[in-house]
């Protein structure tokens, strides 16, 4: 009898519900090893056996792993969300598995280096420029290009994403994502990425959702949403996701080649896909790209 194939999956205790991966591996017949940021105190709280990591922890937390996979590896591990991307990959290329490398997902995770991996490829980009948080920005609100977008460099779902078409406004917005960066449990997670801001101008047009699976290389489209509300700022909260889109079809395969683009410049070749894109009369613009499954609550 084959013997069943067999899955790590990495997920944080607050982020996107793991039960449902868990469901469609067992439906697919798939075993799956299970490892979280839960406590390491508490004797297994959830039942279900999972592995603690300290994913703010990338290097230990993938030696922990790999100590704990090795008598019996797995054919991937997956990271949901965001926090466990960096131990995945590192597992991974510890473990001889085949997966995106380790230096393109530190790129994906980090939208100045986005930025940059981007333009060196040729790609569509706005101006932009990384600020240090230590920065007085009443000293460069005349550098900057209006109207501009004030970003963290790690955090997603819109969190911290301010407009400001003034300088007034821009000094205003750099101050308050300043007050968010400096929280202790906010540096706690990101490391280096809460030190630096990234402003860059703002890019107009209809927003998309694109989710999507890399396969060397080429990305196959699993799904476009479109975001029927206006996203002009100051802040960007995302309310409504409408699929299918109602694009052309042009447009909405002018999106896609954007995406693989952007993901073969970043480097990344395997694995689940979630692009955040603009279009307008210039065409496609990639927002921010992440090797990982949509998010969210």
């Amino acid at each position: 009898m084959p013997e069943r194939p067999r899955l790590a999956l990495l997920f944080t205790t607050t982020g996107y519900e793991a039960r449902e991966f868990v469901d469609a591996a067992r439906r697919l017949g798939v075993e799956v090893v299970l490892g979280s940021d839960r406590c390491h105190v508490l004797a297994d709280p959830w039942q279900d056996g999972a592995l603690p990591l300290r994913f703010e922890r990338p290097e230990e937390a993938a030696a922990r792993l790999v100590a704990h996979l090795r008598p019996h590896p797995p054919r991937a591990i997956v990271a949901i969300g965001d926090t466990p991307l960096l131990t995945a990959g590192l597992a991974s290329a510890a473990l001889g598995l085949r997966a995106n490398p380790v230096a393109a997902v530190a790129a994906s995770r980090n939208k100045f280096l986005m930025r940059q991996c981007l333009q060196r490829a040729g790609l569509r980009v706005p101006p932009f420029l990384c600020l240090p948080l230590a920065t007085d920005p009443r000293t460069v609100q005349h550098r900057v290009p209006y109207p501009c977008v004030l970003k963290p460099l790690a955090l997603s779902a819109s969190q911290g994403v301010m407009r400001a078409d003034t300088p007034a406004a821009f000094v205003a917005a750099f101050w308050r994502l300043r007050a968010l960066l400096q929280r202790s449990d906010l540096r706690q997670r990101q490391g280096e990425a809460a030190d630096a801001v990234l402003v860059e101008g703002f890019i107009p047009g209809v927003e998309v959702a694109l989710e999507g699976l890399l396969d060397a290389g080429r990305l196959h489209l699993l799904a476009l949403f479109d975001k029927p509300d206006p996203l002009d700022g100051p802040f960007f909260a995302e309310t409504l996701y409408v699929t299918p889109s109602r694009l052309p079809a042009a447009v909405q395969e002018a999106l896609r080649r954007c995406a693989e683009a952007a993901a073969q410049a970043l480097g990344l070749v395997q694995g689940p896909v979630h692009a955040e894109l603009r279009y307008n009369r210039d065409g496609p613009w990639l927002l921010e790209l992440a090797p990982r499954a949509i998010g969210g609550l």
